[in-house]
């Protein structure tokens, strides 16, 4: 038995393969069309920065040496917008936060806002607020044996402490000034007087401590009048305001017990020799 071969079969393949062309046709032009709205034929020119970043770690208040830091171009965005562009404009400014190798160098990073300057008044980051405290720097000498041995450094927190030499008299009249010394006696009176400074910079034993204007009017005149400054350095955590009552030194011989000298009594044997 023989079987008839027919055609329509191929026919049917033929109008099946052509529909499929057209179909694949339809689906690459809609994708193409899609990308070509998203923009993602389009071959834009990528734009680049050129950015300072850290070759090696800068530890804080450190100022910036050549070897420290080196140009990087990098896809320009949002993320670098502040860094700065220049090796020129960061060499021998302080940085104010420690600066990781590879980092960007951005302005809020530094605590000097002037090229050879080694503090900023103020702290790294923050901007100027204008109903702000009126913050100021002022200096004060405090040899190393009353400041940690010297060994104070930029950024830690002290407290200070001004020894005066208190005279009770002083513009009273000759029956008050008697009357006052029955019962208060000339001699150095010791008290802290500012807590919670923070040092800006520091000169040998010069100090560069960051305050307000009130307390820098109050620094001077305690300087003036020859007050004698120490420091006492305090945790970065203690953020509390202490509350002491200050030395003197008939306080020291009560709390203490210091046995005060008498005159000594000779017999009239002893006196004669």
């Amino acid at each position: 038995m023989e079987i008839e071969y027919s055609d329509r079969n191929s026919r049917r393949s033929k109008v099946y393969i052509a529909v499929g062309i057209i179909v694949a046709l339809l689906v690459a032009a809609t994708v193409f069309i899609a990308l070509q709205a998203s923009g993602l034929t389009q071959d834009e020119e990528v734009v680049m920065r050129d950015v300072v970043v850290a070759l090696r770690e800068i530890p804080s208040r450190k100022p910036i040496e050549e070897g420290d830091v080196s140009m990087r171009s990098i896809p320009a965005d949002a993320t670098n917008e502040t860094a700065f562009a220049s090796v020129d404009e960061v060499l021998g400014r302080v940085t104010g936060v420690p600066v990781a190798t590879g980092q960007l160098l951005t302005r809020n990073m530094l605590a000097s806002t002037t090229e050879g300057q080694a503090f900023s008044i103020l702290e790294p980051g923050t901007e100027f607020d204008p109903e702000g405290p009126d913050l100021r720097a002022v200096s004060v000498s405090v040899p190393d044996e009353r400041a940690v041995a010297g060994t104070l450094q930029p950024g830690q927190i002290v407290d200070l402490i001004v020894t005066m030499a208190i005279n009770p008299e002083i513009g009273q009249s000759p029956e008050e000034a008697e009357a006052t010394t029955q019962q208060y006696l000339p001699g150095p009176s010791t008290k802290v007087t500012l807590q919670a400074m923070t040092i800006l910079a520091r000169n040998g034993a010069v100090y560069i401590l960051r305050t307000d204007l009130a307390t820098a009017e109050k620094v001077t005149e305690l300087t003036a009048a020859g007050g004698q400054f120490s420091m006492v350095l305090r945790p970065d955590q203690d953020d509390r305001t202490a509350e002491t009552e200050g030395s003197t030194i008939d306080r020291l011989i009560e709390e203490f017990g210091f046995p005060v000298p008498l005159p000594p009594e000779f017999t009239e044997g002893a006196a004669s020799r």
